[in-house]
């Protein structure tokens, strides 16, 4: 049976994509394959944008987090419909670290303003997933759903096509006309942009339930609709 269509978020896709057309980031005659691809991105990143639209307020030590992934999500389509491979993976990494940091930060605002005070001082990412792993919310979610496991494969997988540890990593590309979108290459992304999403969803509705629960219907439907069924159903488990 096939999901309602929902009228605000087939809006915004409609207006991206004249506005990538008109700056000649998106061909005027799209592919069935091309418009899905599209189509799939958006619907993921714009999950994700709405957490800085209807968070409400919250401390500095969180709310950073949160616009900064926005602005990384937002920029994800324009580059992988600009034919680049890495810098999208690098948006989506940023996308996760920035996710962990909401959780850790949040509860610490005291080491969010050592951060910004000493220079050298930082937590690393992994001490960021050991954290989310202790974590009281998380640790009852993850033995029915894992998704720091989920979130530690997806980084790593965008950590070696970022840095090319294997020849199959590496792009070669020799001249800027070879810098061109590709139907194959967009449809890998769009795999990666989907799993990246839905890690970060998970964790923002998990850590964020009491404000999510006052999202409007459509809002967590374009949400929730990027979490699998699985991750779905841990979530009306929570909600109960």
């Amino acid at each position: 049976m096939a999901r309602r269509p929902i009228p605000a978020l087939t809006a915004d896709f409609e207006n991206v994509v004249r506005y990538l057309q008109e700056r000649g980031i998106m061909s005027a005659a799209l592919s069935p394959t091309t418009l899905e691809n599209a189509k799939k991105i958006h619907r993921a990143t714009h999950s994700l944008i709405l957490w800085r639209f209807r968070l409400g307020r919250l401390p500095e030590n969180a709310s950073v987090f949160i616009e900064e992934i926005a602005s990384d999500a937002l920029q994800i389509l324009p580059q992988v419909f600009s034919g680049y491979s890495k810098t999208p993976k690098l948006l989506m990494r940023g996308i996760i670290e920035n996710t962990l940091r909401h959780v850790y930060f949040s509860d610490h605002p005291v080491e969010f303003t050592r951060m910004n005070i000493e220079e050298k001082w930082y937590v690393s990412v992994e001490e960021l997933m050991d954290y989310t792993k202790v974590h009281p919310d998380f640790r009852k979610t993850e033995v029915k759903f894992a998704a720091l496991d989920r979130l530690r494969n997806l980084y790593s997988e965008l950590s070696a096509g970022i840095h090319g540890r294997k020849v199959s990593d590496l792009e070669m590309r020799t001249a800027l006309e070879k810098i061109v979108y590709e139907e194959d290459l967009a449809a890998r992304l769009t795999s990666l942009v989907e799993r990246c999403v839905e890690i970060s969803n998970f964790f923002l509705t998990v850590f964020q339930r009491a404000r999510f629960n006052d999202f409007s219907v459509e809002d967590r439907r374009v949400i929730l609709r990027t979490l699998d069924a699985r991750a779905r159903s841990i979530w009306r488990e929570i909600e109960q």
